[in-house]
C-alpha cells in the first residue's frame, strides 16, 4: 500500500491522502494521475517539495528512487512557498527574522544574529519594492544623451548598479563615460600655469576684434531694431585671432 498526501493548494483542489495498490511511487502516481482530471497539470506547472519516506528528494535521485519497487510507501508534496515580483527579499528577511526570534526563545546563542540579518533582508526588500531599478534603453545608442553643448554628448551605456566589463587582449569597444567636466578661471602673469609655454601662448596671445553686426529681419521684412552698442550684442559679434 502506497500512502499519497497532497497538501496546499493541491489539498484544497484536489483532496488531502490516497491511498492505491501499486508496485512502485512511480506507479502509484501514474494511477492517480490517471483517476484525477488536472492533477498531473497542475504538479507539471507548479514548484513542489516531494518527500518520499521522510527524505526529500531532488531532481538527481527522484527518478530512480520512485521506480525501486516497495511494498509500503508514504508520499507527501508540498507546494514551495514562492516570492512574488521583488517581494522575495522582504519574505526571506521576514522568515529568517521569525526563525531567529523563535531560537532565540530557546536560548539559542545565533538567534539574535538571525534576527539582525532577517531585519537587514527585510529592509532591503523593502527598499527595492518602493524604488524603481534603473533601465537601459534597447538601441545602440545607450541613455538619453544631455544638451549640454560644451561637450560631444558622449553615450553613457551603463546605469547606476550595472556591471562593468572587464577585458583581456585585444578588444573592440566603446566607451563608458565616468565623469566629465571643465573649469574655467581667470589667469595672472604669476599663475603657475602660465609656466606652460602653450597655455602662454593660448591663454595671453587671444585677440578679440570686434565687428559691426548685421540686424535680422523680422517676418515682414523689416530689420529688428538692435542696438549694436550694447555689451550683449558686442559680446556675440567678434573675430578672435591668435597672436604668435
Amino acid at each position: 500500500m502506497i500512502e499519497i498526501c497532497l497538501h496546499g493548494s493541491l489539498k484544497r483542489d484536489f483532496g488531502s491522502r490516497f491511498c492505491l495498490h501499486a508496485t512502485s511511487p512511480a506507479d502509484a502516481l501514474n494511477g492517480l494521475f490517471s483517476q484525477i482530471s488536472g492533477l498531473r497539470d497542475k504538479i507539471r506547472a507548479g514548484t513542489f517539495l516531494v518527500r518520499l519516506n521522510g527524505k526529500i528528494q531532488n531532481e538527481n535521485n527522484i527518478v530512480e528512487n520512485f521506480r525501486q519497487p516497495e511494498k509500503t510507501a508514504t508520499i507527501h508534496i508540498i507546494p514551495r512557498t514562492a516570492g512574488a515580483g521583488r517581494a522575495g527579499q522582504l519574505i526571506g528577511g521576514v522568515v529568517l527574522a521569525v526563525i531567529g526570534a523563535v531560537a532565540m526563545a530557546y536560548g539559542v546563542p545565533w538567534g539574535s544574529y538571525l534576527v539582525q540579518a532577517g531585519v537587514g533582508l527585510a529592509l532591503g526588500g523593502v527598499a527595492q519594492m518602493l524604488s524603481k531599478p534603473p533601465r537601459l534603453d534597447g538601441n545602440s545608442q545607450g541613455q538619453k544623451a544631455s544638451r549640454n553643448t560644451a561637450f560631444s554628448n558622449l553615450d553613457n551605456t551603463a546605469a547606476q548598479g550595472q556591471p562593468v566589463p572587464l577585458a583581456y587582449g585585444l578588444v573592440y569597444a566603446g566607451s563608458r563615460v565616468i565623469s566629465q567636466g571643465v573649469e574655467s578661471r581667470r589667469t595672472s602673469q604669476d599663475d603657475p600655469i602660465l609656466n606652460n609655454p602653450t597655455a602662454q601662448n593660448v591663454a595671453l596671445n587671444i585677440r578679440k576684434t570686434f565687428v559691426a553686426g548685421v540686424a535680422a529681419t523680422a517676418p515682414n521684412g523689416q530689420p529688428y531694431d538692435t542696438d549694436f552698442a550694447h555689451d550683449s550684442v558686442r559680446a556675440r559679434n567678434y573675430v578672435a585671432t591668435l597672436s604668435t
